[in-house]
């Protein structure tokens, strides 16, 4: 499991999962900006600045990479997106959509 941010750093090792033909399940939450860094700067009573991202669709990355990827978009019903990906036999990568924006 990791946010947008993160995985964006490391995107390659999912080359390496379909290369070997790896059975694993990532989980991906997509809220387009480096959540952690925003947090830090909202706890300290500062304005969020210069930590939004510009994305590539991550699931649409897997699907190219050779693995299964998939999009949710509303985050109160990942659960077929689940249960699809963990039954894929190989890399699997589900990506859902979150807001960062503390409610």
């Amino acid at each position: 499991m990791s946010s947008d941010g993160g995985f964006g750093q490391y995107m390659g090792e999912f080359t390496t999962a379909v290369k070997y033909d790896m059975d694993v399940t990532h989980v991906l939450l997509n809220d387009d900006e480096l959540g952690k860094i925003s947090k830090e700067q909202r706890t300290g009573g500062w304005d969020v600045w210069q930590t939004d991202l510009v994305n590539p669709e991550f699931a649409a990355f897997a699907e190219n990479c050779g693995g299964h990827g998939v999009f949710v978009d509303d985050a109160d019903d990942p659960d077929e997106a689940l249960e699809d990906a963990i039954a894929y036999d190989g890399p699997a990568l589900v990506e859902i959509l979150t807001d960062a924006d503390p409610i």
